[in-house]
């Protein structure tokens, strides 16, 4: 996320504002909890405060005031929560709200204005509301190092423990709750290019360590095994990543029990693995393809799309052979209990990138419900925001979607958005 982006919003819609309760009737409700059919789901104030079956009874004891929406053959679920985005642009912001991601950890650079940025989605009712991860820590060209512009008040790139632990209480006094790490040479997409310095090791565990002394959550983007047993051992709480090579069972005990939540962001290794088939796979589905402009769309089915990514990142090859190991390693974490929380890192798709993550975890083995407690309440257990949303109970905040189309039969029925609200609003 540029800091001209955090620069540049302005409040739109102030959802504060009281309003009169509204009672939706008739829908199935899903989230990670289960199916209730013929539910009446009424907010007030932007809580949910009652979640059961639409009764005679029920529907007769709302007060007078209560707004009656007859959603019956519609379905709802919680508002997604993307626990890996960057953000570009603030129409990447409001995309992704329009796909239905009502919370995001964005991944910013400058913790200042990554906080205002925060404080500011809090009150807009046209984007999702921003949970930042930052700084991104890396080392002196290395990954995050190749033109991402550094922190106005404090070092991105220690060179000793020592500096490395004062930017860590830097970014706190600051306002972050989370800091990334950034723990790769990105030989397995860049080779035959030369292999990028990455964060030493005494560096790493500094910041790691120093993030845990100041109670900070911290994400740590490390694709091979090697870097992700050392990112658990120094105290990280989530892998922002999906890891190459197959986890053993010891480093699966130990991310159960922590427990270290595991983002394993699908999307970019298909989309890196063959560029052009994939985005081909994304577009054959007509609503994904209505929700983009004409001359993007144009953009991603062109040849010099998918040859640029071929000559940015020439490991593709390698990153094929890895797939089986990326979709095993997915089946093996959620089948032992380590908690998956989706994030899509999808700069290609904002917003549609979380139905996309979805249906490749349907695809490696997981269930619909599955994909979807993933991308709700599991993702929300990862921001330590899962007391306030992620499921649709009496006491949360009223973020969730109205589709049209069953998300248990199909889970690109996620795509099937009637309406999402954010905070008990409508857009």
């Amino acid at each position: 996320m540029s800091a001209l982006l955090a620069a540049t919003l302005v409040l739109a819609g102030d959802l504060a504002v009281p309003r009169s309760p509204l009672a939706l009737r008739g829908a199935t409700l899903i989230d990670g909890t289960g199916t209730r059919p013929n539910a009446l789901l009424v907010i007030s104030d932007g809580r949910i405060v009652l979640a059961t079956e639409a009764t005679p009874k029920a529907l007769a004891s709302l007060p007078a005031a209560t707004e009656v929406i007859d959603a019956s053959g519609k379905w709802i679920v919680p508002g997604f929560i993307d626990a890996h985005v960057h953000a570009e642009s603030e129409e990447d912001l409001k995309t992704m709200l329009r796909w239905g991601v009502t919370s995001a950890r964005l991944m910013a650079e400058d913790v200042a204005a990554a906080r205002e940025l925060a404080k500011t989605s809090r009150d807009r009712a046209d984007i999702p509301e921003v949970f930042p991860a930052a700084p991104v820590f890396t080392t002196k060209g290395g990954w995050w190092d190749q033109g991402q512009p550094s922190d106005r008040n404090l070092n991105r790139f220690p060179a000793t423990p020592r500096e490395a632990r004062a930017s860590v209480r830097r970014a706190k006094a600051l306002g972050a709750a989370e800091i990334k790490l950034m723990l790769d040479d990105m030989a397995w997409c860049r080779a035959s290019k030369p292999s990028l310095p990455r964060v030493a090791p005494n560096i790493a565990k500094a910041l790691l360590s120093e993030a845990r002394a100041q109670k900070l959550r911290a994400s740590v983007h490390a694709p091979n095994l090697a870097e992700a047993k050392e990112a658990i051992a120094g105290g990280a709480t989530a892998l922002a990543h999906g890891v190459l090579d197959l986890f053993d069972a010891k480093t699966i005990a130990v991310m159960k029990s922590r427990p270290v939540f595991y983002i394993p962001t699908m999307d970019i290794f298909e989309f890196l693995a063959d560029t052009g088939p994939f985005v081909d796979s994304v577009l054959s589905d007509p609503r994904a393809a209505e929700g983009l402009p004409p001359e993007t769309l144009a953009r991603y089915r062109s040849a010099a799309y998918s040859d640029g990514y071929r000559q940015r990142y020439p490991n593709f090859e390698n990153v094929q052979r890895r797939l089986p190991a990326l979709r095993e390693n997915l089946r093996a974490l959620h089948a032992a209990g380590v908690p998956i929380a989706l994030g899509t890192d999808m700069w290609a798709f904002p917003g549609l990138g979380v139905s996309i993550e979805m249906d490749l975890y349907v695809r490696a083995g997981l269930t619909p419900l599955d994909a979807i407690r993933a991308a709700t309440q599991t993702a929300a257990r990862s921001l330590g925001i899962e007391k306030d949303r992620g499921t649709l109970e009496p006491g949360k905040r009223a973020d969730f979607l109205v589709l049209s189309a069953d998300p248990v039969r199909d889970i690109r029925n996620v795509r099937a958005i009637l309406q999402v609200y954010r905070n008990g609003r409508s857009g």
